[in-house]
């Protein structure tokens, strides 16, 4: 009969599904929106709910990882 698996490697799991899957697509992790919570493609400060809804926007565009 197989163990129990552990909680690191339940942990080690959900870790490698979030890494996979990158960052949410919120504004916060959109380059468009600037470090003064101003989105640059609409130029505008979006509500504090949208900013924080993932899929919320057509425009999202993740910043380039390097």
């Amino acid at each position: 009969m197989r163990h129990k698996i552990p909680h690191i490697v339940k942990f080690y799991d959900e870790i490698a599904k979030i890494y996979h899957e990158g960052p949410p697509r919120c504004c916060h992790t959109c380059a468009f929106y600037d470090v003064k919570g101003v989105c640059t493609a609409f130029f505008m400060e979006p509500p504090e709910e949208f900013a924080a809804t993932a899929d919320a926007c057509d425009e999202y565009e993740g910043e380039i990882p390097f």
